[in-house]
């Protein structure tokens, strides 16, 4: 049950390579440098807007009081040059402030990043905000057993993405395992990352000033795709436009749902109205009655046209601008992440592949698409101005040419699939930094080797990445190859969970192609299930023993798919009897070997020892222990060969107060408590 010597040699190298470029200060103390220069310049421009106040206020006081006295008396003209000069000065100070407040808000944004990344590497993460619950899958294999997201979770442990598109990308690596040869490209660009802590840094805070954390970029792409149909409603009935995403791409023939395009023929007629009602217009204005007469007021018939124009074009144009209009428009401000990425240099293929992708032939592709985008979509918020919209649809059909312009630019990188190509590539980046920050924050984590091969896992000094080091406890844990699995009996409390725990998160982490919380770890890739946290429900009619069975039935039917499994089971059919309880779950543990799968199962039953000498050592016996001293359990948490030999279940019923008469050697640790249950 060891793993081949390949694997030791390539954790070697690691390790070696480590010790060869060992970085000049750990992630830790960066971040409280940082910290403590980002405060100091905050402090420092502090007091520069205090005084800057001050000034302000002496500067439009003087003014004040030079007018109070012009009041009673004539003053000299130099009191009015004086008036002025202040007056100049106020407003100098104002747009100074205005600069200083902007400064200190981007220092200010740096700093909540930095305090993130201390707590991250302190394990105080409870109140962080990258939670990830949106991603939480109900019935996923392992998502809700391994803490994976929601409170406490590894994603928030491990997520630095400041985008919806990051933050989903990452979600995807934490739930779905990928190949040997994608965890080896990861594996890569992550050691690439790692050390580039200023890079990382500028990357984080421009997608925190880009307004799109928390938000999926699946709106963006689906008005770029024309999967976005816009129900237009009727004013006079009370109804308005509404928006509705579709699977697919919206046909531009012209369907009832799906509204035709703005015409040549329309735009066309719209260019030469607007064209004409200012010639006619300013002719109108230049030339004078004298010469025009009645004909000097053409321009009003003509401004009439326009406005049956926009009628015409309406259903065509609300399409393509209600998105735009709408309060959740997903234009999130991704230029300046696009120009970071496209203005830095790499060597691993995956990240040279993706700042390829946004490159292009320009060297600028995305980020000089994306800007031409906002700069149309920023022409197109004039809608938003009231009465001034309603004017510039009056006299230059505005958005008649927003809609326009918005067109062409869907049409052109929207159908082509080139904006989804960027931002899948954005996401990405902002996944692999997450893993590089992570690792960068907790260099005594290993790079797993993982291999194509069958189910196997073998990891030394194993512990779980949520507990904070001071109490972690770290176990070596070998699986062995395909058709082993480990038993792990213990009593309450002693770490059978944490444990089965600590082997999942390992596995998800590194099926990721992130670093995990060992010194080495060797595995295959391979599907991760589990069946821990059984609940019930109520409204749905579900007991707590037919929930299980539904969950260790996904188990099975995986290995019965062919599925490489690597399997966790905690107290495994503990809902039932001893007797049945005992069937059942050999009986199980039996499949899945059978179908080569790895894992391992805790239980508090001994009766399942038996499966060792059953399975011909397949099966191998580990277990956790406590000790009594002066009547009170410690635990060591390390996991020792063989069966367990004590309970502390009688123990425990007693320190809690429950009356309850306890056998002679329940109080003592040299006689042996056998378990039953």
């Amino acid at each position: 049950m060891r793993t081949r010597c390949c694997d030791l040699d390539g954790s070697r190298r690691d390790r070696l390579a480590a010790r060869i470029l060992p970085p000049e200060k750990t992630a830790a103390i960066h971040y409280a440098e940082r910290l403590a220069e980002l405060r100091r310049t905050l402090h420092f421009l502090e007091r520069r807007g205090a005084t800057i106040s001050t000034l302000r206020g002496v500067t439009f006081l003087v003014p004040v009081g030079i007018a109070l006295v012009r009041i009673s008396r004539e003053l000299p003209t130099i009191a009015w040059i004086v008036v002025g000069l202040f007056a100049a000065g106020f407003l100098i100070l104002v747009v100074l402030h205005a600069l200083l407040v902007t400064r200190m808000t981007a220092l200010e944004l740096r700093v909540k990043l930095f305090e993130r990344g201390l707590k991250r590497i302190a394990g105080d993460i409870a109140q962080l905000p990258e939670r990830g619950d949106r991603f939480l899958v109900p019935g996923h294999p392992y998502l809700g057993d391994l803490d994976i997201f929601g409170p406490s979770s590894l994603f928030q442990l491990v997520s630095t993405a400041e985008t919806g598109a990051g933050e989903r990308r990452l979600a995807s690596w934490l739930s779905e395992a990928a190949s040997s040869v994608e965890i080896a490209a990861r594996q890569a660009a992550v050691r690439e990352l790692a050390p580039m802590r200023a890079f990382r840094e500028e990357l984080a805070v421009d997608g925190a000033e880009s307004g799109a954390k928390g938000r999926d970029a699946e709106p963006l792409l689906d008005w770029a795709e024309g999967r976005v149909r816009v129900v237009i409603g009727s004013p006079k009935a009370g109804l308005s436009s509404r928006i509705e995403h579709t699977s697919t791409a919206i046909d531009p023939g012209g369907s009832t749902s799906a509204p035709p395009p703005l015409s040549g023929a329309l735009f066309g007629a719209s260019v030469v109205l607007v064209l004409l009602t200012l010639a006619l217009f300013v002719a109108g204005r230049v030339l004078g009655a004298a010469s025009l007469g009645p004909a000097r007021h053409l321009w009003a018939a003509s401004l009439v046209a326009q406005i049956v124009v926009l009628g015409l074009a309406r259903s065509a144009i609300e399409p393509i601008l209600a998105i735009v209009a709408s309060q959740e428009s997903p234009f999130g401000r991704y230029v300046p992440l696009l120009r970071r990425i496209e203005g830095q240099e790499f060597t691993s293929s995956r990240l040279v592949e993706l700042r390829a992708r946004l490159t292009g032939a320009s060297g600028a592709d995305a980020s000089s698409a994306v800007a031409s985008l906002l700069r149309i979509v920023g022409f197109a918020e004039l809608r938003h101005s009231g009465l001034i919209h309603v004017l510039a649809n009056l006299f230059l059909l505005w958005d008649v040419f927003c809609a326009r312009a918005l067109a062409g630019w869907r049409e052109r990188f929207g159908r082509t699939a080139h904006m989804r190509a960027w931002l899948d590539a954005l996401a990405e980046f902002e996944a692999l930094a997450s893993l590089a920050s992570f690792a960068d924050e907790h260099p005594g984590f290993a790079y797993p080797t993982v291999d194509a091969g069958p189910p196997h896992f073998e990891a030394e000094g194993l512990g779980h990445p949520l507990i904070v080091p001071a109490r972690r406890v770290e176990n070596d844990v070998d699986v062995g190859a395909a058709g082993h699995a480990l038993l792990i009996t213990g009593s309450n409390m002693s770490g059978k969970s944490t444990l089965l725990r600590s082997m999942g998160i390992g596995a998800v982490l590194g099926l990721a192609g992130g670093p995990v919380c060992a010194r080495r770890l060797s595995m295959a890739s391979c599907s991760v299930r589990t069946s821990m946290r059984i609940k019930d429900s109520l409204e749905e009619g579900v007991s707590h023993f037919y929930a299980e069975l539904a969950r260790l039935k996904s188990v099975v039917d995986a290995v019965n798919a062919g599925e490489k499994v690597f399997f966790l089971l905690d107290e495994v059919l503990h809902g039932t009897n001893s007797r049945e309880r005992q069937i059942g779950a050999k009986a199980i543990v039996r499949h899945l070997l059978a179908h080569g799968a790895v894992g391992a199962v805790s239980s508090h039953d001994l009766g399942l020892a038996d499966l060792e000498a059953e399975s011909h050592g397949n099966v191998v016996n580990v277990h956790f222990e406590e000790s009594v001293e002066d009547g009170k359990m410690t635990f060591d948490y390390h996991l020792k060969p063989g069966v367990v030999t004590t309970a502390n279940a009688l123990r425990l019923m007693k320190v809690i107060g429950i009356d309850i008469d306890l056998p002679v050697d329940a109080l003592d640790p040299t006689k042996a408590t056998r378990l039953e249950g």
